[in-house]
Parts: C-alpha cells; sequence; structure tokens
C-alpha cells in the first residue's frame, strides 16, 4: 500500500504536465486556426477591393472576360453613341481656385456625372483633368444607345444649372455627341484603363469643340436616330477636318418628356 502511494505523485505530476501539453496544443491550434481565418478575411477584403478598383476603369462584363482568361480581346462595335464634355474656361477657375477646394468640388461633379450615366445604363470610360467621356452601346449592345447618351447629356445640363443656381461657382460646360463604328479595349500592361477608339469618338470630340457655353451638339448621325423623341435644332453646314461636310444640330430637350 504505501508504495503504491510513493508513486502516486510522480504520476499524478506527468498526468498535469500531460494535460498542461495538451492544453498548450488546443490553444495552439486555435491561434493557428483564428489567424488562418483572419488573414482568408484579410485576403477577401484585399481582392474585394482590387475588384472595385478594376470595376472602376472596366466595364463589368469586360472584368469578367479578364478575370477568367487573364486577358481581353478588342472588340469592335459597328454603332455606339458617346459623350464628350468639357468645362468653359477651366483654367482660369484652376488658377482662381485653392487646389484642394477644386478638386472636391470636381469630384462631387463627376460623382453625380457618374450616377446619371449609370441611371441611363451608360458607360463612363474615362476623366482627364476637366474633360468626361461616357458611352452607350458598348461593351453591352443596345439599340437605343443615342436616345440613352442623349439622355444622359440633358440631366447632366440641368443638374449644372441647378447647382449654378445654388453656388457661388458658376460651371458652364461644352457637351459633343456623337454616333458612329467605335472600338473599345485595354490598353496598358502595367496600367490597366479601358479605353474606346475611332471615328466616332474623333467626331464627338470636335462636336464639344464646337459647342458653345451650356449647348449639346450633334452630327446627322445622331440626329437621324434621335428626331422622333427630341427637341433639335438645326445649326448649319460645317467643314470638318478628316470628316469632310457635317449637318450639325444642337440638342434642345425631350419632346415628351423634362428637359
Amino acid at each position: 500500500m504505501r508504495a503504491l502511494k510513493d508513486s502516486d505523485p510522480p504520476r499524478v505530476a506527468n498526468e498535469c504536465r500531460d494535460i498542461s501539453k495538451q492544453k498548450q496544443s488546443e490553444y495552439m491550434l486555435e491561434s493557428y486556426s483564428n489567424m488562418a481565418e483572419k488573414n482568408a478575411r484579410d485576403l477577401q477584403k484585399e481582392k474585394d477591393w482590387v475588384e472595385k478598383l478594376l470595376l472602376n476603369i472596366m466595364p463589368k462584363s469586360v472584368y469578367e472576360e479578364m478575370k477568367e482568361f487573364g486577358s481581353t480581346t478588342p472588340q469592335r462595335f459597328d454603332s455606339a453613341s458617346v459623350m464628350m464634355l468639357d468645362f468653359v474656361d477651366f483654367t482660369e477657375i484652376a488658377v482662381a481656385r485653392d487646389p484642394t477646394a477644386l478638386v472636391a468640388e470636381l469630384n462631387d461633379i463627376f460623382s453625380a456625372f457618374d450616377r446619371i450615366v449609370e441611371l441611363f445604363g451608360c458607360e463612363c470610360i474615362k476623366t482627364i483633368g476637366d474633360a468626361y467621356m461616357a458611352v452607350s452601346g458598348l461593351p453591352e449592345t443596345t439599340e437605343d444607345h443615342a436616345q440613352n447618351i442623349a439622355k444622359v447629356a440633358l440631366r447632366v445640363r440641368r443638374y449644372l444649372e441647378k447647382r449654378n443656381a445654388a453656388n457661388p461657382q458658376n460651371w458652364q460646360c461644352r457637351i459633343g455627341i456623337n454616333t458612329g463604328p467605335i472600338i473599345g479595349s485595354i490598353v496598358g500592361v502595367q496600367k490597366y484603363v479601358y479605353d474606346i477608339f475611332g471615328p466616332g469618338v474623333n467626331l464627338a470630340a470636335r462636336m464639344e469643340q464646337m459647342a458653345e457655353p451650356m449647348q449639346i451638339m450633334l452630327c446627322e448621325s445622331t440626329y437621324r436616330l434621335l428626331k422622333n423623341d427630341f427637341l433639335l435644332s438645326y445649326c448649319g453646314e460645317v467643314d470638318i477636318k478628316g470628316f469632310n461636310t457635317q449637318t450639325i444640330y444642337s440638342l434642345d430637350g425631350e419632346l415628351h418628356g423634362r428637359r
């Protein structure tokens, strides 16, 4: 009986050590599990952030193609409508304004433009300084691309009119619209950007340059698609380098809707 009692303390000590090791192993396992879960959450957050960033610079369908295949194929669209917008006297405004306040106001304006573009199912392609480009009819084709981009242009102008009435800084813009063949593609190797090219884009830029402040200018190809639904004014014939003589019109409003 005494021999048995003498052996009890070592056995108890061993059992305690075993229990301690087991607890330590369980604690380490739980710690590793928590760390793995945290790493997985952090990785998912980073993945979501990258996806959100890419979706800001390219259409969703283009992003999905790039995610699946690692690259995208340039596409030609036989008919899409482009809107080009530029602010009047922006250089003078930029010189006179505090840079931080100017950028904050531009961000606010362009964010409003983005919401309008999205509302009518169009795509913002890019902003360059004070210039803004949007398109309808690509990468998802639609028959009413000219109507959609016209509604965007009218709503953008109305937004600026309301903003100017409520704020000391007056923002005047020129808007040009054109319908024609366009190529859409990812460009760049280190820095990706989705861009559009072609005569349809170039002529939209010429229309914007010819517009008066707060005027929306377009040419014959777009006019033919809008004439039954929108208020349009004939503005004459002009010779445009690379495009010969063009008949141009101003977009004044919708026939059956709000201006």
